[in-house]
């Protein structure tokens, strides 16, 4: 078998894995949440937020992007990816994994690729839910003008690059929840960095984590001319880089 078979064997295999589990149920409610949080805040409190005449899909898409990118976003990877490791660490099953006719870079690179997807996934969802939160705000409390604005383009953009800004923290997670069996030490260590770069982001020092480059990337403005682009390479970089690290790493190991 070359490498692209043992990959899609490997794939497969985490498809069956994932099934029916939180892991699946997590990239889904970790958005729908902070979308269902914007939409209560908003209906109970729209005449602070929605001024007559002014699109308030513009506020209502703020409050969305700001809440997932600096606080759930970061949290949602770390537990995503303690809960779909410990799928193999709860039934110690890394023995048998490994015992199976397939290169140990197919084992890794199919959960990183699952991870990724299921990430991806979350911010289609972030997207659609986002999207019916305001048509149906516009349903129930139509003093506040939704039905008569559309939504601004450039939130589907915000989702597509606030995505790729989490690729970084992405592969430091998998790591460490693959190399630690307990659940607290990569949950623990990703809410520590999610908390530290919300506190110190005033601070200019606390832009090198990776963990707070989603929610840097909008550079606190809605005008996608003046989004930190140059964060999206530095993402990805890390995220190639991050892949070599873990290849290396975990290819160490005869049994994680």
């Amino acid at each position: 078998m070359n490498i692209a078979a043992h990959l899609l064997s490997g794939l497969a295999m985490e498809r069956l894995k994932i099934k029916r589990t939180m892991v699946v149920w997590l990239a889904v409610f970790a958005p729908a949440f902070v979308v269902v949080v914007a939409f209560v805040a908003g209906y109970a409190d729209g005449e602070k937020f929605y001024k007559p005449g002014v699109n308030p899909w513009f506020n209502f898409s703020e409050h969305i992007l700001a809440g997932w990118s600096l606080f759930i976003f970061p949290i949602y990877v770390s537990l995503l990816s303690a809960l779909y490791a410990g799928i193999e660490h709860q039934n110690r099953a890394w023995g048998y994994i490994y015992s199976l006719p397939m290169l140990k870079s197919s084992i890794y690179l199919s959960k990183l690729v699952v991870l990724t997807a299921l990430i991806a996934l979350s911010h289609v969802v972030l997207f659609v839910s986002g999207s019916l939160a305001g048509n149906l705000m516009g349903v129930l409390k139509p003093a506040y003008g939704f039905q008569d604005f559309t939504m601004p383009t450039f939130m589907p953009q915000a989702c597509i690059w606030i995505c790729i800004c989490g690729l970084g923290m992405t592969v430091i997670q998998l790591l460490i929840s693959l190399w630690f069996e307990s659940f607290i030490v990569p949950a623990g260590f990703g809410l520590f960095a999610t908390l530290t770069g919300a506190i110190a982001r005033s601070f200019q020092v606390s832009h090198f984590s990776p963990y707070l480059w989603p929610f840097v990337f909008l550079n606190f403005t809605l005008d996608v001319q003046k989004w930190d682009y140059p964060i999206l390479g530095k993402s990805f970089l890390l995220y190639v880089l991050g892949i070599l690290i873990s290849l290396w790493a975990l290819g160490k190991r005869s049994n994680l």
